[in-house]
């Protein structure tokens, strides 16, 4: 059999090589043979290549990763009529030669001789695919040894119907498409097991000049190939006259040219337009699983191994994200044109990215804004400040001075340069107030604030000064999403997931992603903030960022504004129950964005429209609520107690405070309605012209003094009355 073989590749390359000795011819075969990897090997290890596809949470294809395009189809599944056309065309004894077909490499190779070059090919089937699968296009001697070595080894290896198959499954058909199934999926928009003779006729002949006999663009030169091919067949009894006739009677019209009063019937075939198989394109997405695909696994498997990967992706929610970022109102005025962002949506209860834009009109291969732009926080920094600022003691109710403030030659302002005096923290936080914010840290401590975040978010670069009050470092918008997350699910700290499984061709499991998900923080503690972000978006700087359901009620949402110096940065951090986005708007170059902007009026809106859509596309739900607050809320743990803005003191006509238990205030705000004589009046204390009053009462005062001297004094009843944070104490920063 080797002897056989061996005299085969010797006659072979005689002609190619014309006038060539025989010993030279030897010499040459063995240099190109060592050049060559294990032909074995190489042999046992082929298989074409297949993309790699990406699925969206629901199962719907959102991208194909690829070198080349192509579905692999098996031998029993192509029709014998596809099989017979590319014979009569192809290599009509492909299944009694033994690789090549001499008498027309015989004639090849005169005409190669009188050109002076390799111009003109005779391939078989079995050389076209160790050409395509393993060598490269030049026209070369050294190239047909090769081939011819390969070929010789692939007849050896595989029957004649595997070779066959694995040639129909990697000739190329043009405009990406590789393979007969990946044809007729294109261009017919039908499997390759559901095609008619007429339409086999047509792919058979595509291979040979792709470019030329393209049926999209040159249908003409495809018909006449068509003819030909069947034609052929006729003549090899591979079909009936009638068949034959039927055939060439067939229909066929480009999808953009369909006469008037166009009728489908069986006897009419439509060529269509190249058509991706991804439903809608998801650059901002995709491109970071690909990304994650080729840093976990081999490239060649990447993009040729056919993987399926299923992601977190809702491609519903995706469309509505980019649409709404893209046609935001704020971009399209005068001057803002160059204006850009990034937008971020979680699943705070598993990490899933849900949506994700990259950017304005952002295309393939672009910056990623979402994952990759780091910039300040500003004010959306300050949940995190106060919740530590909770944790350490301090209850919403609590009061702090709203006041001017200098730090050297650092002179902090509030928003409108205005100052309220004393807030609460709740309303502090409502209104987004610097001053508060700077000295709630100078109190809680700086040290205090990072050990805090940094179970949360160890990269998280906050500087040792005042300044990091007002979020005056970075981050990007996918990690603020995740650090927001704790406001939604009650304290745990979830990890980012964008891919969920990744399945080889053959069904099995390369790799799957479990949810992280740790408990850092107590859910009390930050039912405390979930609620104070909740009351943001109700009272304070984030109301443009409200939601309403179909019933036009507010549905369960909280959230934070930002504006960096100069406006460089706006910001704003939502959360619901079932989600939460962050999104930022800045130029690139972090110029300031010139006009009255903020957070409040620039981002928070965009938020809500974003929801609003969801909303009313039935794509959120929009009756869940916080449950960690809840329950607590129901259990006794927190109380709604109704006090005053200002001075946190109980108040019939004030704002509902969520109080823990065993703080709940008992001195009311209209003890100090009267100033500091009013004090000292609801004290027990009388002033000289209280005295004057009481002087002719005198004797009565005295007869009901001994009647209740069992009783305890009003002064004592104010001392024991449970209540030792009275607002005098709290204004010096209890």
């Amino acid at each position: 059999m080797k002897k056989l073989t061996y005299l085969k590749i010797f006659l072979v390359v005689v002609f190619l090589g014309g006038i060539l000795a025989s010993g030279a011819v030897f010499g040459l075969v063995y240099k190109y043979y060592k050049e060559l990897p294990d032909i074995s090997t190489l042999i046992e290890d082929y298989s074409p290549s297949i993309p790699t596809t990406v699925y969206d949470r629901k199962g719907r294809v959102i991208d194909v990763i690829s070198r080349e395009k192509r579905e692999v189809a098996k031998f029993r599944e192509i029709p014998q009529n596809v099989k017979n056309a590319f014979l009569a065309i192809e290599d009509k004894q492909f299944y009694s030669h033994h690789g090549i077909h001499f008498k027309r490499l015989l004639g090849a190779v005169i005409a190669n001789v009188r050109s002076g070059s390799a111009a003109q090919g005779a391939s078989s089937f079995t050389q076209q695919l160790a050409r395509n699968a393993f060598l490269s296009h030049e026209k070369s001697i050294a190239r047909k040894i090769k081939e011819a070595l390969i070929t010789f080894e692939i007849e050896r290896k595989y029957t004649k119907d595997e070779i066959f198959e694995k040639y129909l499954n990697e000739i190329y058909f043009g405009a990406g498409a590789y393979g007969v199934r990946t044809a007729a999926e294109q261009f017919y928009r039908k499997d390759i097991s559901q095609i008619n003779l007429a339409e086999a006729a047509l792919l058979a002949g595509i291979p040979n000049r792709p470019e030329t006999y393209n049926p999209t663009r040159k249908l003409n030169n495809s018909l006449k190939r068509m003819k030909l091919i069947l034609s052929e067949m006729y003549k090899d009894g591979m079909i009936s006259e009638e068949e034959y006739n039927k055939a060439l009677n067939h229909k066929f019209y480009n999808e953009g040219k369909l006469p008037k009063g166009f009728v489908m019937d069986e006897d009419t075939t439509i060529v269509y337009n190249k058509r991706s198989e991804v439903e809608y394109n998801v650059p901002d997405f995709s491109g970071l699983v690909e990304k994650f695909l080729v840093e976990k696994f081999d490239e060649d498997l990447v993009y040729t191994g056919g993987l399926k990967v299923y992601t977190t992706l809702d491609l519903d929610i995706q469309k509505i994200a980019k649409e709404t970022f893209d046609n935001y109102s704020f971009f399209k005025k005068e001057g803002r044109e160059d204006l850009q962002g990034g937008m971020v949506t979680v699943d705070p209860n598993n990490g899933y990215v849900i949506s994700l834009v990259a950017g304005k009109n952002f295309k393939d291969g672009g910056f990623n804004r979402a994952t990759m732009a780091k910039r300040q926080m500003g004010s959306s920094f300050k949940p995190f400040l106060y919740f530590t600022a909770l944790q350490n003691g301090y209850e919403l109710n609590s009061v702090i001075e709203d006041r001017y403030l200098q730090y050297g030659k650092w002179i902090p302002k509030n928003y409108g340069n205005r100052y309220n005096k004393n807030l609460t923290l709740l309303t502090a936080l409502d209104r987004s107030v610097n001053t508060v914010s700077i000295q709630l840290l100078d109190k809680v401590g700086i040290s205090t604030v990072k050990r805090n975040i940094a179970k949360l978010d160890p990269n998280l670069k906050i500087p040792d000064d005042l300044t990091a009050s007002l979020g005056s470092f970075e981050n990007t918008p996918l990690q603020h999403a995740l650090n927001y997350s704790v406001f939604a699910n009650g304290g745990y700290k979830v990890s980012p997931v964008i891919v969920t499984s990744v399945i080889d061709k053959y069904g099995n499991t390369l790799y799957e992603e479990l949810p992280k998900k740790e408990k850092i923080y107590d859910s009390l503690d930050t039912s405390l903030i979930t609620y104070m972000l909740k009351s943001s978006v109700i009272f304070g700087s984030s109301s443009r960022a409200t939601v309403y359901d179909t019933n036009k009620k507010r549905i369960e949402q909280g959230g934070k504004t930002g504006t960096t110096n100069e406006n460089r940065t706006l910001w704003f951090a939502g959360i619901t129950p079932n989600y939460v986005t962050t999104i930022y708007i800045g130029y690139d170059n972090n110029a300031p964005i010139v006009g009255d902007v903020s957070g409040g009026n620039g981002v928070a809106p965009l938020w809500a429209q974003y929801y609003q859509k969801l909303v009313d596309n039935n794509l959120y739900d929009t009756k869940v609520k916080f449950s960690f607050l809840d329950n607590y809320l129901k259990n006794g743990d927190l109380v709604m107690q109704t006090l005053a803005l200002n001075t946190g003191l109980k108040l019939d006509k004030g704002r509902d405070f969520v109080i823990r238990k065993g703080k709940l205030e008992l001195e009311r705000d209209d003890k100090y309605s009267n100033g500091i004589a009013g004090v000292f009046e609801k004290a027990g204390y009388k002033t000289k012209s209280d005295e004057a009053k009481e002087n002719s009462f005198k004797e009565v005062d005295q007869i009901e003094n001994e009647k209740n001297s069992t009783l305890p004094s009003q002064e004592n009843k104010v001392q024991n009355s449970g209540t030792n944070d009275s607002l005098f104490q709290r204004l010096l920063g209890n």
